[in-house]
């Protein structure tokens, strides 16, 4: 109950049931398992240094936490607030009240999901929360002496990359101005230079309208979610969410190339799309890309 590599292993499990739990009809299903993952994953470094700095005082619970026999009592834990206090004087870059703030954020969100009847983590834009949660487990993984691909999915990871910068309101400031630019530059056009820089787009490209010149432009989108194969009738299927990551317009030149600046231009989109692949198809496929072997009659 007390040891570090308890903790580790139950968080990597968890972690791991986030990814078998994505879905794109019930998305906050995989992110719940994060956040339980993540509550274990806070002890550990407190385990390393010692099981008792995780007991609670309530009655015999630290002479547990130090391995003396308490019978059949029921041994208490400290609470995540207290958890997320003494990790200060023992994680490398916790020592910071923003930190603390991160972990109180992210567990709140967590106890909200299971203990109200509000949903939180489908209601709270991921961009919200998960680069936070990112920087938070690459901080304890270090500090464990692993790289956060140890823990998290990689499709999580690179979720959570995309969306960092979201908040941050120096993206924002500058990605008006770039807007305002083009905006210019545009407004300076002839129209027969607009129509001749317009471009028609197929229909199963997405786009929007440009937030300079009012001109569609296309999208860029990025899968960050994949959930597992399944076979339906005769069909492989599976579900992807994606994000979007970029934008190009051809008339004024405006070009956004993150999910951040997509944001900040207010383009920015979450998409989910199911896929199927005739099953037949994919064994005739790859069967054909083995070599075949002739055998001997014996």
């Amino acid at each position: 109950m007390w040891h570090e590599n308890d903790f580790t292993t139950k968080a990597k499990l968890y972690f791991g049931r986030a990814e078998d739990s994505y879905d794109a009809d019930d998305i906050d299903q995989g992110y719940l398992w994060l956040l339980l993952g993540f509550e274990f994953l806070l002890r550990a470094p407190l385990a390393r240094v010692s099981p008792v700095l995780l007991a609670s005082h309530e009655g015999n619970s630290t002479l547990s936490a130090a391995g003396i026999d308490i019978g059949t009592e029921i041994p208490r834990s400290i609470n995540t607030n207290i958890v997320a206090r003494r990790l200060m004087n023992v994680v490398d870059g916790f020592r910071i009240d923003q930190v603390q703030k991160d972990i109180t954020f992210i567990t709140t969100i967590r106890n909200e999901e299971l203990h109200s009847g509000s949903s939180p983590l489908r209601n709270i834009p991921a961009h919200k929360w998960l680069p936070k949660f990112l920087q938070l487990v690459e901080s304890l993984a270090s500090h464990l002496g692993e790289e956060v691909s140890a823990y998290l999915p990689e499709q999580v990871i690179t979720q959570a990359r995309f969306l960092q910068g979201v908040e941050d309101s120096a993206v924002r400031a500058d990605v008006a101005k770039l807007i305002a630019r083009h905006k210019e530059f545009a407004e300076k056009l002839l129209d027969e230079e607009v129509n001749n820089r317009k471009k028609e787009f197929p229909r199963w490209i997405k786009t929007a309208e440009c937030p300079a010149c009012k001109i569609p432009g296309q999208l860029t989108f990025s899968a960050v979610q994949k959930s597992r194969e399944r076979v339906e009738d005769d069909a492989i299927v599976y579900e992807e969410r994606q994000i979007a990551t970029g934008f190009e317009c051809t008339v004024c030149g405006l070009s956004l190339e993150s999910a951040a600046r997509m944001h900040a231009a207010n383009l920015y989109q979450e998409v989910d799309q199911t896929y199927a692949e005739d099953l037949y198809e994919r064994y005739a496929t790859e069967s054909n890309s083995h070599e075949e072997y002739e055998y001997d009659d014996e």
